[in-house]
């Protein structure tokens, strides 16, 4: 499953308890984690209803997801699938955008609205007493939108100016330059190319015709989670979408993105720097491969916790970095499998080197089966709490009906995981991880400093940080 993506739609999850007696391992017995089944319901203009009833809080969530993103943008302007989401709520053909705010405030309404590459999302959370008001609110931002000219404007601008100060924030800024070197030539890079110019051709014709096409009940799937009664709920939904009208606009033919060949460095010159940030990786796996559960659980041990093996040897014992990191996006075609940490300007070589020691590490399969068996039980531990809450249900619900994950799928991964055994592991740790002869490393700090180091890794290619883009 696309845990990365989860987090995208901002679902962040909260635990359930598994008790368990303390008994010797050997026959310790525990529950794997099943998703619950929600109902499912498809009018006939193709609009995906999903159900779950959940009573322990007077709360309600839906989460309205469409198979849209910057995938789908016209393809000179990046950021309109993005602006479309953000003015949702600027205005409709009833209220103005101060009065969605006030009806908002009025009934403690939770919104939100956003896009990724693949997707777009709108989600509510309410008291369970508001629920009338607060669907027949999320109903008219999603259908009635007019996308006032003066908040569109407002919005552009905004977005321009944050453009020149989005690189203050150099621990993201690293994670996009590497973003747009592993992406290059891909449409994965469309979103990375917004730039002023691009944003200011941005037109109101645009932003309506985008949104007539993509935001289509064929397109879409509603799922709610919380305290109602399901019949109740489904004539609600039936009464308020039901007569929405659209085909699902034609996907894109996404390419497999390919593995890097070679040794591909990017130096990126932020010369008032006091620390070094950098990325290292390469393609990794796509949100459908056969590989994804072992893979889980050998990077919980290699770099998805704070005692795995990339943190303990550049935090614990070498002191180098406050904290390094890998992990896998999981995207529609392969994403990236990267390791993040940052450092002084002084140790940024030995930092690297150490990085590089540590992916030498992984390939001598160091781990054994008390260390998977860790893995498991920490997964175990971790991921059910994470799926607790009625937003995390309604966001999971709704992005496995977009990507096409059934629960059966789901559940069967999740037992995957905790089937793992050591020679499924040391396989993928020499299918699917980063190997030290094909990579791209991407270095963002003090060239002064740091510049002469650089060419030890591979091809160096230089960039300023005042430059534009990415």
């Amino acid at each position: 499953m696309n845990r990365q993506a989860i987090a995208l739609t901002l679902i962040t999850l909260a635990p359930a308890a598994f008790a368990q007696k303390p008994v010797a391992p050997e026959t310790k017995a525990f529950t794997v984690y099943q998703l619950p089944e929600a109902k499912r319901i498809k009018l006939p203009n193709g609009l995906v209803i999903l159900l779950l009833e959940k009573h322990e809080l007077p709360l309600t969530s839906v989460t309205l997801a469409l198979r849209t993103g910057s995938l789908l943008d016209p393809s000179d302007k990046p950021g309109v699938s993005s602006i479309v989401a953000e003015q949702l709520r600027k205005g409709t053909e009833t209220r103005t955008s101060d009065q969605i705010s006030n009806d908002l405030d009025f009934i403690g309404m939770q919104f939100s609205a956003g896009s990724g590459d693949e997707n777009s999302n709108v989600s509510g959370d309410f008291l369970s007493k508001d629920t009338e008001k607060a669907l027949g609110l999320m109903a008219d931002v999603v259908l009635h939108p007019i996308f006032p000219a003066d908040e569109l404007k407002k919005t552009i601008a905004q977005r321009q100016e944050r453009l020149k100060t989005e690189k203050d924030n150099v621990q993201g800024a690293v994670y996009q330059y590497f973003l747009a070197t592993l992406y290059a030539g891909h449409p994965y890079a469309h979103s990375l190319q917004t730039s002023e110019a691009s944003l200011g051709s941005i037109s109101h014709d645009d932003i309506v015709a985008f949104y007539h096409r993509t935001y289509t009940p064929a397109n879409a799937v509603i799922a709610v989670v919380g305290d109602f009664k399901s019949a109740e709920m489904e004539a609600k939904l039936k009464q308020l979408f039901g007569t929405w009208k659209g085909a699902a606009p034609a996907q894109p033919v996404v390419p497999s993105l390919k593995p890097v060949t070679g040794k591909h460095v990017l130096l990126v010159d932020k010369p008032d720097a006091t620390q070094t940030y950098f990325i290292l990786g390469n393609v990794g796996l796509s949100r459908t491969d056969p590989d994804r559960a072992p893979v889980e659980v050998v990077n919980t041990l290699f770099g998805g916790r704070f005692t795995s093996l990339f943190n303990e040897e550049l935090r614990i014992k070498s002191g180098y970095s406050y904290g390094a990191n890998s992990r896998f996006q999981l995207d529609g075609t392969p994403g990236p499998f990267l390791m993040s940490t940052f450092t002084r300007n002084a140790t940024t070589g030995p930092a690297i080197d150490k990085t590089f020691e540590v992916v030498d590490k992984l390939h001598t399969h160091p781990f054994a089966d008390a260390d998977l068996t860790s893995a498991k039980n920490y997964i175990r531990g971790t991921f059910p709490p994470s799926l607790e809450t009625s937003p995390a249900l309604a966001g999971t619900f709704a992005h496995n009906e977009i990507e096409s994950i059934s629960r059966a799928q789901f559940n069967a991964e999740l037992a995957a995981e905790q089937a793992t055994s050591l020679p499924e592991a040391n396989r993928v740790i020499d299918k699917d991880f980063l190997n030290k002869d094909n990579y791209v490393l991407v270095i963002v700090g003090k060239a002064s400093e740091i510049g002469s180091l650089a060419s030890k890794y591979g091809t160096v290619t230089t960039k300023k940080i005042s430059d534009p883009g990415y």
